[in-house]
């Protein structure tokens, strides 16, 4: 859909397929992106009122400006809600032809052919649906698919403290279509050919149809917003509970900033970023006991329960949070994998390399950071200061080469 304010918007919700993401918010959301791109003519929203888990959204859902249409179910089990919203809006496609876009929010399969019907009219539309069946089935009939479950992942992560979230989980799965590089280029290259803040599910959505197989835990983020708080050059606004983002200005050096040219300022810096490990020694032992761990963990989560009490057992001063912490730098690393166990089974594995290459792969990324850093911060690097920094035998010399001293 274009960014044209002359678009006449109709939004019809089958809201006892989507009740989850009614509970968090996902009208207000809707409403408040699509208000940038029109006038919302008609807004309606079916279900049996009378039910517990609706009739306590009945006043949020009022506020957003819904016409509630109650559909009785003369069958127990039965909603009647998607055949009374088909009716609709197929009656307001041919009566009201000043409509140009129709907003379908569902997650029932069975609207497959209206989508098609209103693509045929010539009409925008918008399906707003969980990954499903339905999804796949429509979201190359609409101009645009928005995810509901995007947006739940998206708030829960918001509004999780630290303490309660749990480390970046990568996906168990083959390696994405996208790598980390080219997801960047791609969501830089839309945040620069927009004029304003871009809507961090809207960003998503273009990741997916390019590749439909993108998520950021593949790269090892819990959230969407935290993969995009991650790049330096992106920066992150929020109106509400909605999570914006566009291009950072580019920093401006003070006095102070001219002075981050030794191995404590680079400490600290790289640690604000979480880039630098806390303690080498412990890092190492973890590593090491990683890629001995042989049991079969079907996903990341069971991998760290199971390499901490490996961990534990043999030092019991390393806690659960420092394996955490060293698990995702392995995944930064690019050393967490799946394979093959015995009976065919899905297992992830730290991948084993020698030590000497393990601290010099380490070193290699921490410069990789400095020099990211350095795009948006006033760094003076220098090698003798960042050879104090590292845990392997690299040389000043190559160091010197990898920052272009």
């Amino acid at each position: 859909m274009t960014h044209q304010k002359n678009n006449r918007i109709a939004v019809f919700v089958d809201a006892e397929n989507v009740t989850n993401w009614i509970k968090h918010g996902g009208v207000r959301i809707l409403m408040e992106e699509l208000n940038q791109f029109g006038q919302i003519i008609i807004r309606r929203a079916y279900g049996v009122w009378s039910k517990p888990n609706l009739a306590m959204h009945q006043a949020a859902i009022n506020r957003s400006g819904f016409e509630l249409i109650h559909c009785y179910h003369p069958v127990t089990g039965k909603n009647t809600a998607d055949i009374q919203m088909t009716l609709d809006i197929i009656e307001c496609a041919w009566q009201l032809p000043n409509i140009t876009c129709f907003v379908l929010v569902t997650g029932d399969s069975d609207f497959t052919p209206v989508f098609r019907r209103l693509r045929e009219m010539d009409k925008d539309v918008i399906g707003v649906g969980q990954h499903s069946t339905l999804s796949e089935c429509v979201k190359t009939s609409c101009t645009r698919f928005i995810y509901t479950d995007d947006v739940i992942n998206t708030l829960i992560g918001n509004e999780a403290s630290p303490q309660e979230s749990p480390p970046p989980q990568p996906l168990p799965n083959s390696t994405p279509t996208l790598t980390l590089a080219e997801a960047d280029e791609l969501v830089i290259a839309q945040l620069k050919a927009s004029p304003t803040p871009v809507n961090a599910s809207q960003i998503k959505t273009l990741l997916k149809q390019t590749a439909a197989d993108f998520d950021e835990k593949h790269y090892g983020f819990k959230t969407f917003t935290d993969y995009l708080s991650a790049n330096n050059a992106i920066e992150i606004s929020k109106s509400g509970t909605v999570n914006f983002a566009s291009l950072a200005k580019p920093a401006q050096p003070t006095e102070t900033d001219k002075t981050i040219a030794t191995a404590e300022a680079y400490k600290a810096l790289l640690k604000k970023y979480n880039a630098l490990p806390d303690n080498a020694d412990t890092l190492k032992k973890i590593y090491k006991h990683a890629v001995t761990l042989k049991e079969i963990c079907p996903d990341p989560a069971q991998f760290r329960t199971a390499l901490f009490d490996l961990c534990h057992k043999a030092d019991p001063k390393i806690s659960k949070t420092t394996v955490n912490k060293a698990f995702s730098y392995f995944i930064v690393m690019g050393l967490v994998h799946t394979e093959k166990a015995k009976g065919g089974v899905d297992t992830v594995r730290v991948k084993k390399i020698t030590l000497k290459d393990f601290l010099l792969k380490s070193d290699k990324l921490v410069i990789a950071k400095l020099l990211e850093l350095g795009k948006t911060h006033a760094l003076d690097l220098k090698a003798k200061e960042i050879k104090k920094l590292t845990l392997s035998t690299i040389s000043k010399d190559n160091i010197k080469k990898l920052i272009g001293e």
